[in-house]
Order: structure tokens, then sequence, then C-alpha cells
């Protein structure tokens, strides 16, 4: 019986540049049209979630990684799974291996909840046909994908978007709680049975991931009182990687929601349309967005076309049980 070349070795915030590095190498050889940045990865081990970590190493050299989470406030499923090999380790059993332990990690997770079942989901992009074959051959089903959009803010917008009554501002403490509360509104009306409303620890932990001058909220100031009617989340990506190291150049877009009372009167559009103009006055090359989708002529997509969007790659949402 043959012994594999790698140990496994469990990880933590410590090995944060190692996992960068690690991904980096990856996205360069796949030709990500989204990087990694640091913050990312540590936000991988925040007190906010139940994680397990764990690498591959051969001569000191981290090879592969892989990482199972769950929220830790509420204990909630799905459990989301995720990782890597790097480029000169693929094809030879490290992936399969990798998937294994991921798999275990995650059904460590579902017992530390209490439950007897768990839902599992992954991320591929459509051009990972390897790791779509190997994810479906141990079980992965279909569950839903999305598309990436970006555009490029060398070009001026020529299309405004107004809505009466409505004022974009920055979101500042004041208008948290409301976002929050609406965000648990709009996504319990569509979401399933396994997901769970956001608490303050849970979205405020969330929020350290964002940038927190470009997240907005749209404000109705007809009557007394200004009310939140939508809100625009937004964080920053790099396009690319210079010699010089990752360059933050991307706004993208983390999340767009419109209360219900107020769907039909352009608030969507003019948050868009704000996101714009203030990733444009920052001096970024691109804002981006991701659009849950199940049909590639969506109205959403349509939507962000009209903004001079185009598509440039398409995420599956994979899933299983342990």
């Amino acid at each position: 019986m043959s012994v594999s070349p790698w140990q496994w070795q469990p990880l933590t915030a410590s090995d944060a540049p190692e996992i960068l590095d690690l991904i980096s190498r990856i996205e360069d050889s796949d030709n990500a049209p989204i990087r990694t940045t640091r913050g990312e990865v540590e936000s991988y081990f925040h007190a906010s979630h139940e994680w397990r970590a764990q690498g591959a190493w051969v001569d000191g050299e981290l090879v592969a990684f892989g990482l199972a989470r769950m929220p830790l406030s509420v204990l909630a499923m799905p459990i989301t799974i995720s990782g890597g090999v790097a480029p000169q380790w693929r094809a030879r059993g490290l992936g399969k291996d990798l998937l294994d332990r991921q798999l275990h990690a995650a059904r460590r997770l579902a017992d530390i909840a209490g439950t007897d079942e768990a839902a599992v989901h992954m991320y591929a992009e459509s051009s990972q046909s390897g790791l779509l074959e190997l994810a479906q051959s141990i079980g992965f089903e279909h569950h839903s994908q999305f598309i990436q959009m970006r555009r490029s803010l060398d070009e001026p917008l020529t299309n405004s978007a107004e809505s009466t009554y409505v004022q974009i501002v920055k979101l500042t403490e004041e208008w948290m709680k409301p976002a929050r509360k609406t965000h648990n509104r709009v996504f319990s009306q569509s979401a399933p049975p396994t997901w769970t409303k956001l608490n303050t620890e849970a979205w405020n932990a969330r929020m350290e991931t964002m940038e927190r001058d470009w997240c907005l909220v749209a404000l109705d100031t007809f009557g007394d009182r200004p009310r939140l009617a939508g809100y625009l989340l937004a964080s920053r990506f790099s396009s690319d990687i210079s010699t010089d190291g990752p360059l933050d150049d991307e706004g993208y877009v983390e999340e767009i929601v419109v209360a219900p009372q107020w769907r039909g009167m352009n608030i969507a559009r003019t948050l868009i349309y704000s996101a714009i103009e203030r990733f444009r006055a920052a001096g970024l090359s691109y804002i981006g967005l991701d659009v849950n989708v199940d049909a590639e002529n969506s109205d959403l997509v349509t939507l962000f076309e009209h903004f001079g969007f185009s598509q440039i790659s398409k995420t599956y949402i994979l899933a299983t049980t342990v």
C-alpha cells in the first residue's frame, strides 16, 4: 500500500499567510476573475462561526487546504465547505482525499449542532469540470447557480436612475438594525427550510467583511420620518495580481435588498447607480456582483446589463447531506 506524500494538519488563523499564498497560486492558474484578499482569509476563522480547517503539507509547503463552517450563534445549516489544491498537485488523488476529509469535518460540525442529518453546500466554477465530476461521483447534486457580472468603471454612466422621495446615504449605525430586519424579512420569504435569521452578532460579523463607506441605504423621505426602503452591501476585491502583490481595485456588490412595499419603485436601480458613481469616485477599476439565477435570461441579469454589466463566469452550488 502506497503512502501519500502529503501530511494533513489542522489549520488556524496563524496559517492565513500560507493559505492566501496557496489560494493566489490556484487563482493564477485558474485565471480567476475575482481574487481573494487577506481579509477574506482571516474571516474564515472568525469567532462567529464553528469551523474546521485542515491543510496538506509537502516538505513544509501547503499544497491543499479545506474549510468547513457554520454560524456558531444559531448553528444554522447548510454547512459550507471550501478549499483547493495547488496546481502542480492536481490529478494525484489529493482532491479526492481533501473532499472526503471535508465531509468528515462537516459531519463533526453537524454533531455539534445536534442534528442527525445536515445539508452540505460547496461551490464550483463552470470551468472546473474535474471538480464537478469528482463532487458528483461522491453524491453531490446540483442545487442552484449564480452568474458573476462585471462592469468597467472607466465608462461613465449614460442612464440615470431616480426614484421620487428616495435618498441614498451611507449605511450608518442608525440604520444597521432596520437593514438587518429587512434582510431577515425578505430572505425568509424565499429561503429554504434550513435558513435561519441573522441575529445582531451574526449580522455584525458579516459587516466586518464589508467596506462600510460603500454600504448604502435607500431612504423613503416621504412623510414625517425617513424609512428604509432598501440597502446595498459592498466589499473590495482585486481584479488581478500584479508583481507587487494584490491591488484591491474592484468594488463588489455583495447584496441588494428592497423591502416588499417599495418594489417596483426603482429602488434597486437607484442603489446600483449610486454604487457605480461612488466606486468611480474612489478611483476603482471595476464593479462586480453575483446574480442568483437558474436561467441566464433572468430579469435580474437584464437589469444589470442595462447598467453596462457583462457576464464573466458562472458558479454552481452543489449539495449533499452528511
